[in-house]
C-alpha cells in the first residue's frame, strides 16, 4: 500500500515537470523572438514541436504530439508509460495536474503568448495501453 502511495507521488511529480517543460519551451521560444507569438505565427510552432514527437519527456511520459485545433486551441497529448488505468487513482492525479497547471497559467510569463491570443490549452493524458486517463482545459478565462 505504502508502494502503491510512493508510486503514485512520483508519478504526480513527473506530471507536473511536463507542465514545466512545456512552459519552459514556449518561454525560450517567446524570449528568443522577442516579440509576441500573434495568431498564425502559434501555428509554425506548434508544427515544430509536432514534427519532434513523439518525445520523452521524462522516463515515464512521452508527449506524442502538439496539435493546433479549431477554436485557437492547442493540444497536448501525453502517454504515462508506465502507468496502467486499472493501476492509478486517475481523479487524484487529474486534480493535482488541474491545480498544476492552473498556478502556472496564470503566473508563468511563458505562457504569455496564450494569455494575449486568447488561447484555449487542452492537455490529454493516456495510459500505456493508449486508455483515456483525463483530459485538462485552460481556456482563456482561467487565466
Amino acid at each position: 500500500m505504502e508502494d502503491k502511495k510512493r508510486k503514485k507521488r512520483i508519478l504526480i511529480r513527473k506530471v507536473i515537470k511536463i507542465v514545466f517543460v512545456i512552459a519552459l519551451i514556449f518561454f525560450a521560444q517567446h524570449f528568443y523572438f522577442k516579440n509576441k507569438m500573434v495568431g498564425n505565427e502559434i501555428a509554425p510552432l506548434v508544427a515544430n514541436y509536432n514534427n519532434a514527437c513523439p518525445m520523452m519527456i521524462s522516463d515515464d511520459i512521452r508527449m506524442e504530439s502538439v496539435n493546433l485545433l479549431p477554436d485557437n486551441t492547442v493540444q497536448y497529448d501525453f502517454i504515462l508509460v508506465r502507468v496502467l488505468k486499472e493501476n492509478i487513482d486517475v481523479k487524484a492525479l487529474k486534480t493535482s495536474v488541474e491545480k498544476e497547471i492552473l498556478s502556472s497559467s496564470k503566473t508563468n510569463p511563458s505562457l504569455e503568448a496564450f494569455r494575449s491570443n486568447n488561447t484555449t490549452v487542452a492537455y490529454i493524458y493516456r495510459d500505456n495501453n493508449q486508455k483515456m486517463l483525463f483530459k485538462v482545459v485552460l481556456t482563456p478565462e482561467m487565466y
